[in-house]
């Protein structure tokens, strides 16, 4: 991966040049051109002799001819340095990957035409499927998984839904609702949803209401969707307003149209035992996956040593196409060469490596065990061990993770409990006191949930009122502070059982979180190995976002960047980077432990690169992380670099207040990671970089991509 951006980074580098180069060379032309018309109108007019004319002609235009002449030569040899540029970085001979004996044979090419059928069919291309079927005499009985009176049925639907018609999915899903029944799907209320959405959107409100009453009945019968519904609730009471402007707008989103889409084909495609995708996008996928390993490795393949595997059409070296195409699930353990059962499971030691239950127990002795492939020692507790869970290491406690990170992590001294606690506090930035309280709760908890720790035993307030304030404001203002803090730790489930109040020249505000837990509930930040990626959970550019909002009452500041973006970009900029900072990061920290994250941070005041570079001065193994991707609030990006870069936005050095969190995954897990958050929130993560071999430091690339978020701006909504 990191290879093969380095590549494509001296590429892009040469093209820029190239277009730089050929720019700098028209507008010299339409510069010149416009000077020699100007000499010429100018000779023809102060003079009638044609033949001095002609003279005085050739003599002004021959020098220029020249120079464009040799110039042209310049920009053919920058252009040219393109392809030998690609032809360096990338193997372009492919001719030995294929092995076209697999696909010699008349019943090997009906394969092929089968599979690519089947694709045509899923796309609802039937008139093309069926020429192929008739060129190449298939008959429709010989393809296999297709049904093709289901296809287009499907394929019917999906095309009504990009149309945002739901009837013919809801229709569809009432005639199959004890299949979806049977699955625990989700999939018709979410269709009903959407419905509730389209009515607010047109006004219906009385009969949005009694859909809500549908919605309820359907919640209360299921035991699920609770606060999906009271969201609705929410939003239905907004929409007489302007739902656009309210805190549910959210709910309008375009992607959730698209979410819908895939969450109906693959239900549909589950009904009858199929996968969502096709075979054929299946094997390119994995074929452009696997390519440069492909590369690397066929060397290998050629060695003597292996060619009896040759023979049985496999691989001798194992190349990682992700999570999600991992078809064989049977684990041998590389000790014993036996496959793992139930009774004896596949255990996985501190460091990493894995090998069987039977297998941990032969090898321990004296409750040591020393792993065969690394010279790492810990206990070998495995005649105890009853699950699949990681061992622990020779000490019973984990490290003392003191200030440097996010939260304080100490063993207590009564059994094997740990206390986790973070302190936080600031000064207000945002003009709703009630938000404010959210946001300071929402950041004290990131410290906590960036450990993995997700349940809150106890908060404790940090409020400071000023003693500059009206009597007035102070009992108009504080009571709303509290009362977000306490709002927030109750979405958190926990709650606020004391603190601090005190009265000086500056309003703060903040807090103290706790948990008592046990060593599995934490992840300790320390684990990232080489080809992870990071992942961030929020956008980048509170920072910006705020300034420029209240920049909008200063004519001096407005005057700087009214020219990039109006008003009401930049309040809509505000309104999400509200939102954004008041949101908890508990689903990101509960999705790290089903996803096995191996270090994380909360994205807070040191920007994102100050605590990309504090996690990774803090990793066991030779690590760096690599950062590529920024997403930021839409329209804050233009003005950072209309200010001059003075918030640093670009090189994460820009503050962020409650940020995301950056956790540091393994990179077939990742795409899941990020799914499975939108699907529970409805909020996107991103995959940022990547971590590679280094000396524990972190950076980003001189040019990273910008994901505005939201992409794009629709019907005034962010």
């Amino acid at each position: 991966m990191s290879t093969t951006n380095t590549m494509l980074n001296i590429v892009e580098k040469d093209v820029d040049k190239a277009i730089e180069s050929v720019q700098e060379y028209y507008n010299n032309i339409e510069n010149n051109i416009d000077n020699v018309i100007e000499q010429i109108q100018t000779m023809i007019s102060n003079s009638t002799d044609e033949q001095i004319i002609k003279g005085n002609i050739h003599d002004t235009i021959k020098p220029f001819a020249k120079q464009y002449s040799d110039k042209h030569k310049d920009l053919h040899g920058s252009i040219s340095k393109i392809g030998k540029t690609i032809d360096k970085c990338f193997q372009s001979d492919f001719g030995n990957v294929p092995i076209f004996e697999l696909f010699d044979k008349p019943e090997k090419l009906k394969l092929i035409y089968m599979i690519i059928c089947e694709d045509l069919y899923r796309q609802g291309r039937m008139s093309i499927a069926q020429q192929l079927i008739e060129e190449t005499n298939l008959k429709d009985n010989d393809l296999f998984n297709v049904e093709k009176n289901f296809l287009e049925e499907i394929n019917m639907i999906l095309e009504n839904l990009r149309e945002k018609n739901l009837l013919p999915a809801l229709d569809w899903c009432q005639r199959k609702q004890n299949e979806l029944n049977q699955t625990g799907s989700l999939l018709e209320f979410h269709l009903h949803k959407m419905r509730f959405i389209q009515l607010l959107q047109m006004g219906n409100f009385d009969e949005a209401k009694n859909y809500m009453s549908n919605l309820r009945q359907y919640s209360i019968l299921n035991g699920r969707c609770e606060q999906a519904v009271n969201e609705l609730m929410g939003a239905l009471i907004f929409a007489q307003r302007d739902l656009t402007k309210s805190p549910y707008k959210y709910l309008l989103e375009p992607h959730l149209w698209l979410q819908l889409s895939e969450l109906f084909m693959q239900q549909a495609f589950q009904q009858v035992g199929l996968s969502q995708d096709s075979p054929l996008y299946v094997v390119m996928k994995i074929g452009f996956q696997a390519l440069p390993a492909l590369m690397s490795i066929v060397n290998a393949m050629q060695n003597t040593q292996v060619c009896h595997i040759l023979s049985k059409d496999e691989l001798p070296i194992e190349i990682d196409v992700g999570q999600e195409h991992r078809y064989h699930s049977v684990f041998a353990c590389p000790i014993l060469r036996q496959q793992t059962t139930d009774q004896n499971p596949p255990m996985k030691l501190v460091c990493g490596h894995v090998i069987s239950k039977d297998a941990l127990n032969k090898l321990s002795i004296q409750n040591k065990l020393k792993c065969p492939y690394c010279p790492l020692e810990q206990n070998g507790d495995g005649q105890n061990s009853t699950n699949h869970s990681a061992l622990t290491s020779e000490s019973k406690t984990s490290p003392v993770i003191g200030i440097g990170l996010d939260s304080c992590v100490i063993p207590l001294r009564h059994g094997e409990l740990f206390l986790v606690q973070s302190t936080d506090f600031f000064y207000p930035l945002v003009d709703d006191p009630y938000v404010m309280g959210k946001i300071a709760c929402a950041n004290v908890l990131s410290d906590i949930y960036a450990m993995g720790v997700t349940e809150i035993d106890n908060m404790l307030m940090l409020l400071s009122t000023s003693n500059k304030m009206t009597e007035k404001e102070r009992d108009t203002i504080m009571p709303l502070i509290l009362e977000g803090f306490k709002d927030c730790a109750q979405e958190a489930g926990t709650t606020v059982q004391g603190g601090q109040t005190v009265v000086n020249p500056w309003l703060i505000v903040g807090g103290v979180a706790t948990s008592v837990c046990i060593q599995r509930e934490i992840i300790i930040p320390e684990n990232a190995v080489v080809g992870d990626v990071l992942i961030l959970t929020k956008p980048l550019g509170t920072q910006v976002a705020v300034n420029a909002h209240q920049w909008i009452e200063n004519p001096d500041r407005w005057n700087r960047i009214k020219s990039v973006v109006t008003e009401d970009d930049v309040r809509k900029a505000y309104q999400h980077a509200m939102n954004s900072m008041a949101r908890l990061n508990k689903t990101g920290g509960i999705l790290m432990h089903k996803y096995n994250a191996h270090a994380c941070t909360d994205v807070t005041g040191f920007g994102l690169i100050g605590h990309a570079q504090n996690l990774a001065k803090y990793q066991k193994n030779e690590v760096s992380f690599v950062i590529h991707n920024l997403p930021i609030i839409a329209k804050m990006a233009t003005i950072n670099k209309t200010c001059n870069n003075s918030f640093g936005l670009l090189q994460g050095k820009s503050a962020e207040t409650s940020g995301g969190l950056l956790i540091v995954l393994p990179h077939e897990q990742a795409a899941a990671y990020c799914k499975d958050i939108q699907e529970q929130e409805g909020y996107q993560a991103w995959i940022i970089g990547v971590v590679e071999k280094g000396d524990r430091t972190a950076k980003i690339i001189d040019k990273p991509r910008i994901i505005e978020v939201p992409e794009q701006d629709t019907e005034g909504e962010l």
